[in-house]
């Protein structure tokens, strides 16, 4: 069980590197200078850097045998969480209101895919990792999940970057990696006989937001995220 604690802070810190990857080109490397940013992204920013790392630290606690030090950082979530929730809200419609007039209707819609499958994905994963805070197996995997969610938003970004793919390429590369990520510890807990449901419930959010990226051009999403923009944004 040590052993998963300390591969869950390895795994998480190479997710950071794949983050920094993917935004240095368009962020970190603007510093401190940054060029139309708002507020609003450099928030959204620190608290999910500081929500990965807290994904980082509170395994090596356990794996240390500071337990006590774990649950008293670990309160931390409780407010960090719903902040990265409203955040995400934020940044995606504040990336709505900036398009508008700038880029065509259809594409606004489009790109909805990411801001609100990404909002909802973490709101779900965080929600069951509180209410199984109590079970250690379950609430682990929720909060593995979470930090998957940053490999669409960063590799994805790196893949745009680095090798000139285009944003339908990148994210559906990139949702694969996830999937393949999820299936692989899915298969793992079902092969040695442990609790497959929570990554069984990660695997089928996972399924569901690439599925939507991948008809995001369709009529009925460009419907749904057309009311989903007049309500709420």
């Amino acid at each position: 069980m040590l052993k998963i604690y300390r591969n869950t802070s390895i795994f998480i810190f190479l997710v950071i590197i794949g983050v920094q990857w993917g935004f240095y080109k368009n962020y970190t490397s603007e510093f401190p200078n940054f060029i139309g940013k708002t507020n609003i992204i450099h928030i959204h920013g620190a608290l999910l850097m500081s929500w990965l790392v807290l994904l980082i630290v509170q395994p090596l606690l356990i794996k240390t045998g500071r337990t006590q030090l774990h649950r008293t950082i670990g309160k931390v979530s409780y407010v960090l969480g719903p902040l990265i929730i409203i955040f995400l809200f934020l940044i995606g419609k504040g990336s709505y209101w900036r398009a508008i007039g700038k880029v065509p209707e259809h594409d606004i819609l489009r790109d909805m895919v990411l801001d609100s499958r990404g909002l909802i994905s973490f709101a779900i994963f965080w929600a069951l990792a509180m209410l199984y805070r109590k079970d250690a197996a379950s609430h682990m995997r929720y909060m593995i999940a979470t930090g998957i969610l940053a490999i669409g938003p960063g590799v994805g970004r790196g893949l745009i970057n680095s090798f000139g793919l285009g944003i339908g390429t990148a994210l559906t590369v990139t949702d694969l990696i996830a999937l393949a990520i999820v299936g692989f510890l899915l298969g793992y807990d079902i092969y040695k006989k442990k609790n497959y449901k929570p990554f069984l419930v990660v695997f089928i959010v996972f399924l569901i937001g690439a599925f939507l990226w991948q008809v995001r051009d369709s009529d009925t999403w460009q419907s749904f995220a057309k009311s989903y923009a007049s309500m709420f944004y």
